[in-house]
């Protein structure tokens, strides 16, 4: 049993992980649109972050896309919003 629970503790920080992006992404996305997203409005799909939110904020976040992925290259998130 002690196998199978190691293994198990792989995929549980995988998601402290990502939840820890999610964060990071958004804060990044706050400082440079300004806009306030849950954290449920964002989702990681392999290298890429899928924006699941109102069209109006998803249009000002794609004005600064370059802006916000740059931001995210310093903190060492390398990920695409699409």
């Amino acid at each position: 049993m002690n196998g199978i629970s190691g293994f198990l503790q792989k995929f549980l920080n995988l998601e402290k992980d990502n939840t820890t992006k999610l964060l990071m992404i958004l804060d990044a996305i706050k400082q440079k649109t300004g806009l306030d997203l849950p954290k449920e409005s964002l989702e990681i799909k392999g290298d890429n972050i899928k924006l699941n939110c109102n069209p109006v904020f998803r249009n000002e976040i794609f004005m600064h896309k370059t802006e916000i992925e740059d931001s995210l290259k310093i903190s060492k998130i390398f990920l695409n919003i699409v």
